[in-house]
C-alpha cells in the first residue's frame, strides 16, 4: 500500500507540474520581463531573499538546532523550490500587479535551475554531509518539468492562438486532477505521522515561516504598489519539487509530514497576512 501511494504520488508530480507550467505560460502569453528588469534594485532584492537569505536561514536553523535535523532538512529542501503558481491568484486578488507577478515567477523558475544545484552543493559542503539529492538529476527534472513546459506554452500561445484557450483548459483540468491526487496521497502518507509528531516541530516550522515572512515583507516595501509578490513567493512554495528532490533517494515518506506541515501553515499564515496588510487594497479592486 505504502509503495503504491509513493508511486502514485511520483506520477502525479510528473503530470501536475508540467501541465500547470504550460497553462501559466499560455495565460501570460509572454514573459513580461521588461518591467521587472527595468528595476534592477527590486530584482536583486527579490533574488537575495528567495535564493540566498531564506535558504541560509534554514541552514542556520539546522546548525543551531541539530536535535531536529529531519525538520530542518525538509525545510531546507522546500526553501529551495520555486513558488507555487497559486500565488499569482492570491497576489492578484489583493490588488497586485499580474504582469509583474508573472515576470518574477518566470524569472524565479529560471533562476531555480541555476541556484538549486548551487545551494544543494554549498549546503552539503558546509554541513559536511551527503544530502544525496542528485544535483544532475534535479537539474534535469527542473528543465523538463518547468523550463521546457513554459517555453511550450509560449509557443502554443504565439503559433496556435486559436487553439491555445482549448489546450489551456484541457491541461488546466489535467493539472488540477493530478494536484488533487497528489494532495490525497500526501494526506494519507503525512497526516498520521503529523498527528503523532511533537508539537515542537510544528512550532519550529511556524517560527521559521514567520521570520521568513518578516524578512520578505520588509525587503519588498519599496515595491508595495505591485502587491506582496515576494512574500507569497517565499511562503507559498510548490511542494511537488520538494518531493521530487526527496524521492530521488527514497526519502519522500520521511520528509512528507514536515513538507505537508510547511504547506498548510504557510497557507494559514498568508491568509492572515493578506487580511491584515492588504484587506483595503483587495476590497477596492
Amino acid at each position: 500500500m505504502e509503495q503504491t501511494l509513493l508511486t502514485i504520488l511520483g506520477i502525479s508530480v510528473i503530470v501536475a507540474i508540467p501541465t500547470s507550467m504550460i497553462v501559466l505560460s499560455i495565460e501570460a502569453g509572454r514573459p513580461n520581463l521588461k518591467k521587472l528588469f527595468s528595476d534592477p534594485s527590486m530584482l536583486i532584492r527579490y533574488f537575495l531573499v528567495m535564493f540566498i537569505l531564506i535558504p541560509a536561514l534554514a541552514l542556520l536553523c539546522f546548525i543551531v538546532d541539530p536535535g531536529h535535523q529531519t525538520v530542518w532538512i525538509a525545510v531546507i529542501v522546500i526553501s529551495l523550490t520555486p513558488a507555487s503558481p497559486g500565488m499569482l491568484k492570491n497576489v492578484t486578488k489583493l490588488g497586485g500587479d499580474f504582469n509583474m507577478c508573472i515576470a518574477w515567477m518566470i524569472t524565479a523558475i529560471f533562476l531555480s535551475l541555476i541556484m538549486l544545484p548551487i545551494n544543494l552543493f554549498t549546503i552539503s559542503q558546509i554541513l559536511n554531509i551527503n544530502i544525496d539529492l542528485g544535483i544532475d538529476d534535479v537539474t534535469l527534472k527542473l528543465f523538463l518539468m518547468f523550463i521546457l513546459p513554459l517555453l511550450a506554452g509560449f509557443l502554443i500561445k504565439r503559433y496556435l492562438p486559436a487553439l491555445a484557450p482549448s489546450i489551456g483548459k484541457a491541461l488546466d483540468l489535467i493539472s488540477k486532477i493530478a494536484s488533487v491526487v497528489l494532495m490525497i496521497c500526501l494526506l494519507i502518507i503525512a497526516v498520521p505521522v503529523v498527528i503523532n509528531n511533537d508539537i515542537t516541530e510544528i512550532l519550529l516550522i511556524s517560527l521559521f515561516l514567520i521570520i521568513s515572512l518578516s524578512i520578505s515583507h520588509f525587503m519588498e516595501l519599496p515595491e508595495k504598489k505591485y502587491g506582496p509578490i515576494l512574500s507569497y513567493s517565499v511562503i507559498l512554495r510548490l511542494p511537488a519539487p520538494a518531493f521530487v528532490l526527496a524521492s530521488i533517494n527514497g526519502k519522500a515518506k520521511i520528509y512528507a509530514p514536515e513538507i505537508f506541515t510547511f504547506l498548510i501553515l504557510g497557507l494559514i499564515l498568508m491568509a492572515v497576512y493578506g487580511k491584515i496588510f492588504y484587506r483595503k487594497k483587495a476590497s477596492k479592486s
